[in-house]
């Protein structure tokens, strides 16, 4: 149920920033919950879909340097920036997967892997994006004279948004077109034979993917007050691919929780940040190696093997009920 689902989404992460309050934790949360918006898009794109793309952490550029430009040299509200980002990145999702899902599996990821490779240094030698420092002073989501009220305002507006991206991911991983993603995904000439039209489908979830990833972008700027160019780099992209494919690449909840998780691991520690691209790079090698399915995978083989076992107890007990039932020692004289 898509609705129930996002609705529980925004709930649940509404009042876990109204507990942390105006603290450290609900802001690592509420960045932790934009970036969980991208993961929600790549979850359809990359898990249900198996579409080759890594473009997400360049349009979360988008969003975030957007959303900052708009708001820092043009004067738009929080707000207005967010709508006017999303709207460009509809444009150049609909621009750029037109030409890149043209080519198949292999050649599109090896497309989308370009382009951090000229992005990164244009944003980093672009004094109109701000160099190597970025672009400060992005306004929170809600503004408010208390610095704690907004922070908890702010985290939970993007806790809506959120949930809003959940519901649309599962109302599309549950619909017909879901269903031809799905024979896609497996064979594409099946799919074709059954009638899916694979070059609408292919820009269609490069879209979705593309437009969330926007948005978290945008969420996740106002979070942090901040763009750097760092989120352009490759670097945000396998941190991508590690909070989806580590939690579970076919699950929205599970990569939402990835997204939360990782990004509290990769600020509480000093450790961890410095070595962070050693650590994702042998969780992505493991993941991959002995549950391509991730935690939620292996969360679902578990219970489905203990389900079994319960069952086949349930089975022998009524047998064995069964067989003391109809044997002569259980009939008792009067």
């Amino acid at each position: 149920m898509p609705l129930l689902t996002g609705g529980l989404v925004a709930v649940v992460g509404a009042v876990v920033l109204a507990a942390a309050g105006g603290s450290y934790l609900g802001s690592t949360i509420a960045i932790g919950l934009g970036y969980a918006v991208t993961t929600v898009g790549m979850v359809v794109q990359l898990g249900y879909s198996k579409q080759l793309a890594f473009s997400q952490s360049v349009f979360m550029g988008v969003g975030a340097y957007g959303t900052g430009i708009l708001e820092t040299r043009y004067g738009l509200t929080s707000g207005e920036a967010v709508l006017a980002t999303i709207g460009l990145g509809l444009v150049g999702s609909l621009v750029i997967g037109g030409i890149v899902t043209r080519a198949p599996g292999l050649a599109l990821a090896l497309a989308t892997l370009l382009l951090p490779l000229f992005l990164y240094p244009l944003a980093t030698f672009s004094s109109y994006l701000g160099s190597f420092t970025g672009i400060e002073g992005i306004a929170p989501l809600w503004n408010d004279a208390s610095y704690a009220t907004m922070l908890v305002r702010s985290g939970i507006v993007i806790a809506i948004v959120l949930g809003l991206a959940t519901a649309a991911a599962l109302r599309v991983m549950r619909s017909g077109v879901g269903l031809q993603l799905m024979a896609m995904s497996e064979d594409e000439r099946l799919a074709a034979g059954l009638g899916a039209s694979l070059r609408q489908r292919r820009l269609e979830v490069f879209v979705f993917g593309s437009v969330l990833a926007t948005v978290g972008g945008a969420l996740v700027a106002s979070s942090q007050g901040l763009v750097t160019p760092d989120i352009l780099a490759e670097p945000a992209e396998i941190t991508l691919l590690i909070m989806v494919f580590v939690a579970g690449r076919k699950s929205v909840v599970a990569a939402i929780g990835g997204a939360v998780v990782i990004e509290y691991l990769t600020t509480s520690s000093a450790f961890i940040s410095t070595n962070l691209t050693t650590f994702e790079a042998i969780a992505l090698v493991l993941v991959l190696l002995l549950e391509p399915d991730g935690v939620a995978g292996l969360v679902g083989r578990g219970g489905r093997a203990l389900r079994g076992r319960l069952a086949n107890r349930g089975a022998a007990g009524a047998v064995a009920a069964s067989d003391a039932a109809g044997s002569p020692d259980a009939a008792v004289a009067p």
